[in-house]
């Protein structure tokens, strides 16, 4: 088990991809940067594969009545060739990559899916649990089930972007052993702010360290409603006297602000934290109480 890991959380600008070539030089290039830091775990942005959209060339005319035909035309096809790429970037920059969902069909719905590509070569994946209402408008159904990634010994979870507002998954994964959570997104300027108030509450109830990877701009795509995305790379950790970090802020880049923030996660300190500091919520919870309340009318 180790006692430090370190990481990159990537903000990434929007580009607008000519091909999936164009993707994986991007991408390539983090994944350098990264690994030249000294990094075993690269995180990137939910949906980053929606860059791949204007490939198509009735992408500029796409209107909201239009895009989820657009949406299935053009991602659901790319699918096993991105998922190929990642694995093939994980495996030359010899680092876990993780994130940077990619939107698809299956089953006659839409998925937003997150991918842990190890370098190895092998691959898990990480459906999101709760789609957005934009998400549920192109028909996205959420995930039934949650992944932990394990890195150097150290377990991992992903909960993307919406999802960490819920506390619950964050508290399933916890008690399944998670010392890190990632947390891929894609927000407008109020949604920033509610992905960055739960990171930090997701961080402190759960004495563990949460990284934010956003996505950034304009993608351009619906021409009447283009998406617009805001927010900066995050990584929050507890508040307590082991960390003595006042605002639970462990490291962060300025507001929008495009690039790989890179930092050491000292597990060490997170486990003596949760084994003796002046706050301890996760020793003292008790279930029993909270099951029972839930059952008394």
């Amino acid at each position: 088990m180790s006692t430090a890991l370190a990481v990159s959380v990537a903000a990434v600008g929007i580009r607008r991809y000519a091909n999936l070539n164009a993707c994986a030089d991007h991408l390539a290039a983090l994944a350098t940067e990264a690994a030249a830091a000294g990094s075993v775990l690269l995180v990137l942005p939910e949906l980053l594969g929606t860059q791949l959209l204007w490939t198509d060339v009735q992408a500029a005319a796409t209107d909201t009545a239009h895009v989820a035909a657009l949406y299935r035309r053009v991602l659901t096809p790319l699918l096993p060739a991105y998922r190929e790429m990642l694995t093939s970037l994980a495996v030359s920059s010899r680092i876990t990559i993780a994130g940077a969902s990619f939107w698809h069909e299956r089953d006659g719905h839409g998925v937003n899916t997150g991918f842990w590509c190890r370098p190895d070569g092998t691959i898990l994946t990480q459906d999101k649990l709760h789609p957005t209402r934009p998400e549920r408008a192109i028909d996205t159904v959420g995930g039934n089930a949650l992944m932990l990634g394990e890195i150097e010994g150290t377990k991992v979870g992903m909960l993307i972007c919406y999802d960490v507002q819920f506390p619950e998954a964050a508290r399933v994964l916890v008690d399944a052993g998670a010392e890190v959570l990632l947390i891929p997104s894609l927000t407008d300027a109020r949604g920033y702010w509610r992905v960055r108030h739960c990171a930090h509450a997701r961080a402190i109830e759960n004495q563990m360290f949460v990284c934010v990877a956003p996505l950034l701009g304009n993608l351009g795509i619906p021409l009447d409603r283009p998406v617009q995305c805001h927010g900066a790379a995050l990584i929050a950790c507890p508040i307590d006297n082991r960390f003595e970090i006042e605002d639970g802020t462990l490291a962060e880049q300025l507001y929008d602000a495009e690039g790989l923030l890179h930092a050491v996660l000292d597990l060490d300190m997170l486990r003596r934290a949760r084994a003796n500091a002046e706050i301890m919520q996760l020793k003292d919870r008790r279930p029993e109480l909270y099951a029972r309340l839930a059952r008394e009318p």
